[in-house]
């Protein structure tokens, strides 16, 4: 890269830069207090803005005795008092060499930086005490939260306990005994009641646990068959009032056993299946899987649950997934619920590996799904 040239000096130009009486006027126009001493410390010239600094406006400091400051880059702090009150002058002194002269000053005033540096220090340390509040407050936050999830979970066990046993008993009145069709009914109402119940309180008791961390994959062979047939029969009792039917499809080419946490894939499509029907008041619920992908060990199986309800909005897909959010407020109202069920499907869903993703428009229905890799048992796969 060849170097640029500078540009020389006009004639002109050369004389303003070196007539004294030019130079002079330069010097009284900075901002910065300029000095020249001899060997004995005694002013030779000071400019304007030196003299303001020792406040010698109206009078001169040339021919005063200033000192015999070290020379060649030395900087040091001065405290002067002005008309301003006490300024913060930073001085450098360079040699000089030119006839009387052997030392040059320039006095700069940085009290509005030292200012600066202290506001800013005191800021730092403000920061520094808020953040250590803040700290403690949030540690003190995490405690109380994990403190309440204990006990939300501890409460869900002692009240999802009595509430098997309803549920329990009343399935058994509804098809071991010969009831009248009054009798029948009313059972069949305590049934559903325990069950949507025991909905509830599965919800808060399985969020409580993912709050606290505690959800972890158990897996084990099962039967994909039987599990979707429990999912439908949990689901019947909330039909018994409603023109819904539930269906459970299966594709042919999915192996009989697969291995996975068959519990969190339970939980998963049983909170969906449950949306699916308390959503819909009139058509069906379809449960399906379907093979994707299949290997000698592992196989990926696309799951989804279909409904013809009420669907739901482009705005409100955006946050059905969040904790204690519905579609909107007057579903909360209509079909009640923690507004849980979807968010713990997806913690679910994700902690296999998986993405819960969801197809609908408002009238036209739903259809939430999701694609989870299984392994094929040892004697299966061989």
């Amino acid at each position: 890269m060849s170097k640029s040239k500078s540009k020389p000096l006009s004639r002109s130009n050369r004389k303003i830069l070196t007539t004294g009486k030019n130079l002079l006027r330069i010097l009284n126009a900075t901002a910065d207090g300029i000095m020249i001493l001899d060997s004995a410390g005694f002013v030779l010239f000071a400019n304007r803005a030196a003299n303001q600094f020792f406040c010698k406006d109206d009078e001169d400091l040339t021919g005063t005795m200033f000192g015999c400051p070290v020379a060649d880059g030395h900087k040091t702090e001065l405290q002067l008092l002005s008309e301003q009150g006490v300024r913060t002058v930073e001085m450098h002194v360079s040699a000089l060499e030119y006839g009387n002269a052997a030392a040059v000053v320039c006095l700069r005033d940085i009290t509005r930086h030292i200012d600066m540096q202290e506001t800013l220090r005191e800021s730092n340390e403000a920061l520094r005490l808020l953040n250590e509040e803040l700290t403690l407050a949030r540690d003190e936050a995490i405690t109380q939260t994990k403190l309440k999830g204990q006990f939300v979970a501890n409460i869900s066990h002692e009240i999802r306990t009595p509430l098997t046993g309803i549920a329990g008993l009343a399935d058994i009145l509804l098809n071991d005994c010969n009831l009248d069709e009054e009798s029948t009914e009313n059972v069949r109402l305590i049934l559903q009641s325990s069950n949507q119940l025991l909905v509830i309180v599965n919800d808060i008791l399985d969020f409580s646990k993912l709050e606290a961390g505690h959800v972890t994959l158990n897996e084990c062979a099962f039967r994909l068959d039987c599990l979707l047939e429990e999912i439908k029969d949990a689901v019947l009792p909330a039909t018994y009032q409603k023109k819904v039917t539930v269906s459970t499809e299966i594709s042919e080419d999915i192996p009989k056993s697969i291995v996975g946490d068959s519990q969190k894939l339970r939980q998963s499509l049983l909170n969906l299946a449950h949306n699916a029907v308390k959503f819909t008041a009139d058509g069906h619920v379809r449960i399906v899987a379907e093979l994707v992908q299949s290997s000698d060990s592992s196989v990926k199986i696309k799951f989804s649950v279909e409904d013809t309800g009420i669907g739901i909005s482009k705005f409100a897909k955006e946050k059905i997934f969040q904790p204690f959010v519905q579609a909107d407020g007057s579903t909360t109202r209509n079909y009640g619920g923690t507004g849980l069920g979807l968010s713990i499907t997806k913690h679910f869903v994700e902690l296999m590996n998986g993405q819960l993703k969801v197809e609908s428009e408002p009238g036209n229905g739903s259809v939430f799904w999701f694609e989870l890799d299984f392994k094929l048992p040892q004697h299966q796969a061989a």
